[in-house]
């Protein structure tokens, strides 16, 4: 190598660049003159990289799903490419690996309560910082996932009943009871009752008689239910009477022909009981109703005016059904009664004529 030095300035700074270069050769050598030089590597420049959570401000209270927000900066010379996420010191998501650094957190995946959010940021070198530690209050709404409670309170199991009784049960529920449908035979039982006292009338003779079921359902408003346990009870209602009693007519004979004082009778029976029969004469009533047997009573037929007549009996039972004899018709004959006075007259003597002695008048 030849050095062409014009002037004494050049000549001077080209010498004390060349003892420089000269200097670090001498000091980064190894003794061995025969040794090769290492390649030189980049230092960390672990004081250029700084992260921030942005977002969610620390102290605040959320709930649901957020986003969690970094801002990075770096003042040499390798950019970021890539930030960690942590929550309570555990990764939230996978590490995101361009702008913006952001990822979602889903709130409702974690317990209420305080969290701590922090930001792992790294750089093309390999630089990495920590983020401050942002804490938050997780308070979202828990489910209701609790149904409630139900008893029947009336009738008592294993009861009788009949007519109309009331129906009731209790209820509660760790939050709220919004309703409380009443059951017969597992089909509702009037409404459902929205607040309390949880009670319904039921009226049994629309129930054959028999055993039946009765339970109450309840609901809250988180659509939790439970049922009661059955209370099993016997309707003992009174058999409706629906059945008339049968009445036939005894006396007088049909077609018979009739005079003076006849008894008129008949005979009646019902499935329960008769309780009174009536006799008819021509669809009016013959004496009072005759409420005990034998059912029978007397026909001054000298009352009616002689010819054709028809007799019945209406027998009634205490249900007040009824039932009306076949007709009876007879024949009045009385002895036509005789109203026509005598009539007589003088013949002798003659009127105005003298008399004297014995006279035939």
């Amino acid at each position: 190598m030849s050095w062409q030095i014009q002037t004494p300035s050049v000549r001077f700074a080209y010498t004390a660049a060349l003892f420089v270069i000269c200097c670090s050769w001498v000091s980064i050598s190894p003794p061995q003159a025969s040794a090769q030089l290492a390649p030189q590597t980049l230092a960390p420049q672990t004081d250029s990289l700084v992260v921030t959570i942005t977002s969610p401000d620390s102290g605040s209270t959320v709930a649901g799903t957020i986003p969690v927000r970094t801002s990075n900066a770096h003042f040499k010379k390798f950019a970021v490419v890539g930030v960690q996420i942590k929550l309570d010191g555990v990764n939230l998501g996978a590490e995101v690996t361009a702008s913006p650094w952001t990822v979602s957190w889903d709130t409702t995946l974690v317990a209420n309560g305080n969290h701590t959010l922090t930001a792992l940021a790294r750089d093309g070198a390999g630089n990495t910082a920590t983020s401050a530690a942002v804490s938050v209050t997780v308070n979202n709404l828990v489910p209701d996932t609790t149904p409630p409670t139900v008893t029947m309170t009336a009738p008592a199991a294993g009861s009788s009943v009949a007519g109309t009784l009331s129906v009731s049960a209790s209820a509660t529920d760790n939050v709220g009871v919004v309703g409380v449908q009443f059951k017969l035979d597992g089909v509702n039982l009037g409404s459902e009752l929205t607040s309390a006292p949880y009670a319904i009338s039921w009226n049994t003779t629309v129930s054959a008689n028999g055993s039946h079921s009765v339970t109450a359902v309840a609901r809250d408003a988180a659509g939790n239910s439970a049922i009661s346990a059955a209370v099993s009870v016997t309707v003992n209602n009174p058999v409706s009477d629906t059945t008339s009693p049968t009445v036939a007519m005894t006396a007088p004979d049909a077609g018979s022909s009739v005079t003076g004082t006849v008894t008129v009778s008949a005979g009646a029976t019902d499935n329960v009981g008769v309780v009174g029969v009536q006799f008819k004469l021509d669809g009016v009533n013959l004496g009072p109703e005759m409420t005990a047997t034998p059912y029978a009573v007397s026909w001054n037929t000298t009352v009616s005016a002689n010819g054709s007549h028809s007799v019945t009996a209406v027998a009634r039972d205490a249900a007040g059904n009824t039932a009306t004899a076949t007709a009876r018709t007879v024949t009045v004959n009385n002895p036509a009664s005789d109203t026509t006075p005598p009539t007589v007259s003088i013949t002798a003597p003659a009127a105005g004529s003298m008399v004297s002695g014995t006279t035939t008048v």
